[in-house]
């Protein structure tokens, strides 16, 4: 049996770190996708994962041997084999449009198709608790304190207002087009995590100041985004700002959020972990393309997204 499954992946348009700690994020699917076939024998043996950027890996019982970035995807099929039970062996390969270390939750959106995929040799529709738990195995593999939010936008797309362990508020996909630079610097998740995890231990009253300050700002995004963009916009600039504070931002961060302003973008800021990765600009249609040279001016190769509203899927079905 053979399954195929795609996932979008994500921007945060607010609320990145702040949401580890209980605070809402703001984050929407957009059109770029991983996908995930496997293919199910029945034979015990050896489990095999194949992907298009990190070469193979095999699992024989409880051991694995490949690259460390396909131990999660491993830890995946290991989950599912113990909570379901399931005896036959496994052939993966999974491919992604989604510009890895790029903050779009391009381990979340394979983990989420291939979790997907897994639970429909078992089940005809997998329930949403079952393939976001799985999900989540993978994820704190690759990350040291998934919140799940980028699990949360892989499973169910559409542009969502989450808050850890509380659940997701579905919400409309509001105005603008998003434009994401690349700022060519690779970025570490869990070194910024940790980053934040420090200025919380040393400086417990900023880091609460600051968290709070997050909080109001992306609860007040996602009402704005439908109705006055330019707000919205101007709250994403000070959203940068605050993530400035926490320490995950730097000088060529600043300085794609500010170029786009001046070109004309309603606002910006780095998306996802930070320390590197990309920039996340709103704009209109007008101001699309001198936002966009402005950008490239700086060496930064831009992606229009736009949020799509269905999540994970089913491509193909043997």
């Amino acid at each position: 049996m053979k399954i195929i499954c795609k996932a979008p992946a994500k921007v945060i348009i607010s609320g990145e770190h702040s949401v580890v700690y209980g605070h809402p994020a703001l984050v929407a699917a957009v059109n770029v996708y991983s996908k995930v076939s496997v293919e199910a024998v029945d034979e015990i043996g050896t489990h095999e994962i194949y992907s298009d950027k990190y070469g193979a890996a095999k699992m024989i019982g409880g051991a694995f041997s490949g690259p460390g970035s396909l131990k999660p995807f491993a830890k995946i099929i290991t989950a599912f084999r113990d909570s379901e039970g399931f005896k036959g062996r496994l052939k993966v390969r999974i491919s992604s449009e989604i510009p890895p270390a790029s903050g779009m939750g391009s381990s979340a959106s394979l983990s989420v198709a291939l979790a997907n995929a897994l639970l429909k040799l078992v089940y005809e529709k997998p329930p949403d608790e079952k393939v976001f738990n799985l999900a989540m195995e993978g994820e704190r593999v690759a990350h040291v304190n998934p919140s799940g939010v980028d699990v949360a936008a892989a499973l169910w797309g559409g542009l969502i207002l989450f808050v850890r362990d509380s659940g997701v508020e579905r919400l409309e996909a509001g105005q603008g087009v998003f434009l994401l630079a690349d700022s060519g610097m690779e970025r570490n998740t869990k070194d910024m995590i940790s980053k934040v995890a420090s200025l919380k231990e040393k400086e417990p009253e900023l880091f609460n100041i600051i968290m709070a300050s997050v909080s109001d700002v992306t609860t007040r995004i996602s009402r704005l985004l439908q109705t006055d963009i330019a707000e919205a916009g101007r709250l994403m600039t000070l959203n940068h700002l605050l993530l400035s504070l926490m320490g995950v931002s730097n000088s060529r961060l600043d300085s794609l959020v500010w170029a786009s302003i001046s070109a004309g973008a309603y606002g910006a800021k780095l998306t996802g972990g930070g320390g590197g990765g990309c920039v996340l600009t709103l704009v209109d249609e007008a101001s699309l393309n001198p936002v966009e040279e402005a950008l490239r001016n700086l060496n930064a190769p831009t992606m229009v997204l736009r949020t799509v509203e269905k999540g994970v899927s089913t491509e193909e079905l043997d």
